[in-house]
């Protein structure tokens, strides 16, 4: 078995996936995609919108690490030219519709990112006037469809591949436990369209307050609710820097714990040593991008730029290798319906520095996760990252 220290982010050259045709914004889904013609033996104008300029010195950080991850892949691209333009959105969705209509002026004909969800909203909204489709960096279901596709790995993705691989291994019997408030919901709408997609029994969801004397109050009942409704499989929709590791331990205290339980991560627990430390976490299983792809990623990051690229930065490589896989499709074949909604949504999909992944015609992803189990400091893959579509139960 492969095992991965707590930076379990490092990539290889996109290929794309046997496509002959080969998003955060609107909820409409069916637009027909740009509206316009791109002729795919020209140089095509990707317009790249980042949080520059924002006030703040991790987006901005975090803006320059994509900017340069987008820069490696238009570097690897072969047979293709994009003219890839950088814009500048700050965290302000005004500032970013009026990037997005200067872009659209200067001949964007296709738009990756924006990060932020309301930024995202702004952008398409502007795009959609005059056809042109946007695939964002963000991971906010609630925004993707019409003509945004999100690149971000979403919950519900994260939670169908754990539901799965349960099930997998015969249980069936699945709840969710999570944290009051609006991202908790979020987390257990997910978790119970992942149950509903591999087939699995959701038999208990149950929720807590982000306090620690709530939580302890709560964790008796919680646990008498796992307890009687068979559970075989517990899904944590929080993450290590807030309640994750009490509420586990709490349930731990009242004889929930990986001798009878199957417990499941639906965030990065690898993002905390501490986390993959703690007694009551131990066995646990969360998944990630395929852990291989990520770290030759890094790995040529690194040599490139001199410092590890942040675990965003992958996607917007992914964006612009996608982009240029659809340009060379579409010149392949004769034909200008070079970013389409057909083309985007080809089942065969792409394969970035992040493994495998694919767009849905609601605007959402499915990715090619690989399943770590937590193992005294260390995440152990014990179900890699498929490299292909085909048979995998999407």
């Amino acid at each position: 078995m492969l095992k991965f220290r707590s930076s379990v982010s490092r990539l290889l050259r996109p290929v794309l996936l046997g496509i002959t045709a080969l998003t955060l914004a609107a909820c409409e889904v069916g637009l027909p995609g740009p509206t316009g013609t791109v002729d795919p033996t020209q140089p095509v104008i990707v317009a790249m919108m980042v949080p520059y300029a924002s006030g703040e010195a991790a987006n901005d950080q975090l803006a320059e690490n994509l900017v340069n991850a987008a820069n490696m892949a238009t570097r690897d691209l072969q047979g293709v030219a994009i003219d890839l333009r950088i814009y500048q959105t700050g965290a302000d969705p005004v500032r970013a519709a009026t990037e997005a209509e200067r872009a659209i002026a200067e001949g964007a004909q296709i738009i990756i990112g924006p990060l932020f969800s309301s930024a995202t909203s702004a952008v398409a909204a502007v795009a959609r006037r005059e056809g042109v489709n946007v695939l964002s960096f963000s991971n906010n279901a609630a925004i993707a469809g019409g003509n945004v596709y999100i690149m971000g790995v979403t919950f519900e993705d994260v939670a169908t591949r754990l539901y799965g691989h349960v099930a997998r291994n015969g249980m069936y019997n699945v709840g969710v436990v999570y944290p009051e408030g609006v991202e908790g919901e979020a987390g257990l709408a997910a978790a119970s369209r992942a149950a509903r997609n591999v087939g699995a029994s959701l038999t208990a969801v149950t929720s807590y307050p982000l306090n620690m004397e709530g939580l302890s109050e709560a964790a008796p009942q919680i646990a008498a609710t796992i307890k009687g409704s068979g559970v075989q499989a517990l899904l944590f929709t929080d993450t290590p820097t807030r309640g994750l590791p009490f509420i586990a331990a709490a349930l731990g205290s009242e004889k929930v714990s990986r001798l009878n339980t199957q417990f499941l991560g639906l965030t990065r627990w690898d993002s905390s040593t501490d986390l993959l430390l703690q007694p009551s976490l131990q066995d646990g299983l969360f998944a990630v991008p395929d852990p291989v792809l990520t770290a030759q990623f890094n790995d040529r990051y690194l040599n490139a730029y001199g410092a590890e690229p942040h675990n965003l930065a992958a996607i917007a490589y992914d964006a612009v290798a996608a982009v240029g896989a659809l340009i060379r499709s579409a010149a392949a074949e004769g034909a200008t319906d070079t970013f389409s909604a057909d083309r985007l949504t080809n089942p065969a999909g792409f394969v970035g520095v992040n493994g495998i992944f694919r767009f849905r015609a609601d605007g959402q992803n499915e990715r090619g996760l690989a399943i770590l189990k937590v193992d005294t400091g260390t995440a152990v893959v014990v179900d890699p990252a498929p490299r292909n579509f085909g048979g995998f139960g999407f």
